[in-house]
């Protein structure tokens, strides 16, 4: 597994890097999903969004819901996921999860797992910035109500 914060000032998520780490000539499927600022939310225009993460425990979170998700979907499966942390601007991505597995069930159920529990279980806070020059952190992922992931 590769499991990282990524430091916006010092280096960008990589899809290329996600790619090769979960490429296998065994394995004949992949699911990546990106997850970029997008302009607007709540119908306000956002510019950026600040991510601020406990980098020790989000990791380990990351590595307790990778386990599981292996342990009940596809134990052979390979796993890369990056986070970022800091400043973001609009259109740049903010969440990269990418699988490879035997198969494509097990690889979109172990990436739409992935990225559910971080929601819900990682600590990773966003402060949204705006046009009209305002801040504003939004409530904590783990505040709204868990979707069971079909």
């Amino acid at each position: 597994m590769h499991l990282a914060i990524a430091e916006t000032q010092k280096e960008k998520i990589s899809l290329e890097k996600a790619k090769e780490f979960i490429f296998s000539q065994k394995n004949g499927a992949e699911a990546i999903f990106i997850g970029r600022v997008r302009n607007e939310n709540s119908a306000k225009e956002v510019i950026a969004v600040t991510y601020d993460v406990y980098d020790e425990a989000a990791i380990k979170s990351f590595k307790l819901i990778c386990n599981k998700a292996k342990n009940e979907i596809d134990k052979e499966a390979k796993i890369f996921i990056e986070h970022a942390k800091g400043y973001v601007a609009v259109g740049e991505i903010s969440i990269l999860i990418a699988v490879s597995t035997g198969h494509r069930e097990e690889a979109f159920k172990i990436c739409r797992y992935i990225l559910e529990e971080i929601k819900h279980q990682s600590p990773i806070w966003k402060k949204e910035h705006y046009v009209d020059g305002k801040e504003e952190w939004l409530p904590g992922h783990s505040l709204r109500p868990k979707k069971e992931v079909v």
